[in-house]
């Protein structure tokens, strides 16, 4: 699919650089930004009440019984956590440091909503939930292995399962 690069003008340009400049200084040489070129739209081939949809967020989400993220290394962490359809999102944990998850902890919907979804395919608003979803730590100050081995492994990983639509929610 050709995707056409959407216009840029001159605030957007200022927008980015000065976005660039406080991200050097806040993160001291361990950051290195990635700017799409374009932004792909797909139109949907299938009715929202059709649709098989997963979640999927940089919010550092985990089930209590796998482990937390990596919070110490200057790298980042860039794997994943693969989170059950079925889980009880009272077993949904959070480890970020780039955030403050207080709310998410009390109620993990607000940045994973599982449950919300669930109730979405039980009204019939969506055809159903995946079987799985994936959780990731937004801090990856190298994205290029994420980019380039892990998001198309996720994606291959969704598609097996039916996937049509993944909601984001960021970290």
């Amino acid at each position: 699919m050709q995707v056409e690069p959407m216009g840029i003008d001159d605030d957007v340009e200022e927008k980015w650089a000065a976005w660039n400049a406080r991200c050097s200084i806040s993160h001291a040489g361990h950051f290195a930004p990635a700017r799409n070129a374009c932004v792909a739209f797909h139109r949907l081939s299938k009715l929202m009440s059709e649709l098989r949809v997963a979640l999927g967020t940089s919010g550092g989400v985990y089930v209590k019984t796998q482990p937390p993220f990596d919070m110490l290394s200057h790298a980042g962490d860039d794997s994943v956590r693969w989170i059950p359809g079925d889980v009880d999102s009272r077993d949904l944990r959070f480890s970020h440091d780039h955030y403050d998850h207080t709310g998410a902890d009390q109620d993990p919907n607000c940045m994973f909503p599982l449950d919300r979804l669930r109730e979405l395919a039980s009204a019939k608003v969506i055809g159903s939930v995946a079987a799985e979803h994936v959780g990731f730590m937004g801090f990856v100050p190298n994205p290029t292995r994420f980019v380039n081995e892990i998001i198309p492994e996720v994606a291959a990983r969704l598609k097996r399962d039916g996937v049509d639509a993944v909601v984001l929610s960021p970290g």
